[in-house]
């Protein structure tokens, strides 16, 4: 009499195989999906021999595809960097946007998530026309971005402040982002804003800034921040506790703990602690 287990063994083979051919099939999938994916930043040849063509050719499809794809990228880029774009012109602007979609294509399918590399890929560019602010104003347009995207959280209010408030540690707001420049970025791109009154020169020597940039309820705010409160802020961080953040930022004579510390915690700069 055969045993019971004979049929188990012989029923399980069969679904291994099953199984071994859907991941096989998968991972060609993924592959293939790959191949897409780089061919829309780069070159189309070579992809079009694996998509199936209908009324218009497989390379007139995929040339459709891959131009509204890039045209989408680089409006993304336009409106998350206008000042930039504005500084350079439009044609100088769209023609590095198109070098650094090649260069560092997208990796998220969120949209506003697209552009982290950008003041980083203009700073390496060999000649900015003069405009060596212009990664530094990048890069504050970003931060703006950011602010503006980043998860809302509750703040923390007066109230919550324990007696002992020195040993205490602070979270910042998640749209909270400190930059450091040697321009005056922050007036560059005022006088860029609409209906901003004209200027007729701004000394960018010794015009150097240290910003705060976050968001409060709706509204993308940004601060110009001595050396003091900029050190504090970088203490409190890295999980400083206040009275240690207060010791290493008084070594600069700008500082005043009671005023800045009054309007970060008026101005909606730390997070309140999870209960």
């Amino acid at each position: 009499m055969p045993s019971a287990s004979a049929p188990q063994r012989s029923g399980r083979a069969p679904c291994r195989m099953i199984l071994q051919k859907k991941r096989a099939a998968m991972s060609a999938l993924l592959e293939r999906q790959r191949e897409f994916a780089d061919a829309l930043t780069g070159s189309l040849y070579g992809i079009a021999e694996k998509v199936i063509g209908d009324a218009i050719p497989a390379e007139g499809r995929l040339q459709i595809y891959a131009d509204r794809f890039r045209a989408s990228l680089l409006d993304v880029l336009a409106n998350t960097f206008p000042v930039t774009r504005g500084l350079v012109g439009e044609a100088f602007f769209a023609q590095t946007a198109r070098a650094f979609l090649i260069f560092d294509p997208p990796r998220s399918p969120i949209l506003w998530q697209y552009g982290h590399g950008f003041p980083t890929f203009l700073a390496a560019l060999p000649d900015l026309g003069g405009h060596q602010y212009l990664p530094d104003i990048a890069a504050f347009e970003w931060a703006l971005n950011v602010a503006e995207h980043a998860e809302d959280v509750d703040l923390l209010r007066a109230e919550d402040l324990p007696d002992a408030i020195e040993t205490m540690t602070f979270t910042l707001h998640p749209s909270a982002q400190r930059l450091s420049t040697p321009f005056p970025i922050s007036e560059i791109w005022q006088v860029h804003q609409p209906e901003s009154p004209a200027v007729e020169r701004i000394q960018l020597a010794g015009g150097g800034e240290r910003l705060l940039v976050w968001r409060r309820g709706i509204k993308v705010c940004w601060h110009k921040l001595q050396h003091g409160e900029d050190r504090l802020l970088a203490e409190l961080a890295d999980g400083i506790p206040l009275e240690a953040a207060m010791q290493a930022a008084s070594v600069h004579e700008d500082f005043d703990f009671p005023a800045s510390f009054s309007w970060m915690l008026d101005g909606g700069i730390f997070a309140r602690p999870a209960v």
